[in-house]
């Protein structure tokens, strides 16, 4: 009887100590992903790499990608999956940051999947500088109009 007793507090001890969860680190985010563009181009993306630098300070982001050209900005992103719940508030509150931060671009914010992708690419030529600035403006443009449709 005594054995049972012993056991079931160790049992007890280590299902209480198991199902704990550890909330006194903070949660960085220091693993968000994403590449800041070579701004030794002749195209210059400083504006880009300082909004994915300011969205990728939210907790809820794990990749961010941006190109923009002289009048416009195009900005994807991805969120942790508890977090896909929020998404319409996270991307309005982005939208409205980015409106405030750039306000002499349009900028567009979208969480679209195929749109990380796609600026994924955009940014990988930007960086090869195997794209010139007509063709930048053409492809930002394509793909606020392919987000636009999804929308």
């Amino acid at each position: 009887m005594k054995a049972l007793r012993i056991l079931l507090a160790l049992g007890l001890i280590c299902l209480l100590t198991g199902c704990t969860t550890d909330n006194d680190s903070p949660e960085t985010n220091e693993n968000v992903n994403f590449n800041m563009i070579s701004t030794n181009s002749s195209i210059d993306q400083r504006a880009s790499n300082q909004a994915k630098e300011s969205i990728s300070q939210h907790e809820a982001v794990t990749a961010v990608n941006a190109a923009n050209t002289d009048e416009k900005m195009i900005i994807a992103f991805e969120i942790k999956h508890h977090k896909r719940f929020q998404l319409a508030n996270i991307t309005e509150d982005f939208q409205k940051k980015m409106d405030k931060e750039f306000p002499n671009l349009n900028v567009d914010v979208s969480s679209d999947k195929k749109l990380v992708l796609e600026i994924s690419d955009l940014e990988e030529k930007i960086g090869k500088q195997d794209i010139s600035k007509k063709k930048l403006k053409k492809e930002v443009d394509r793909l606020i109009e392919l987000m636009k449709d999804k929308t």
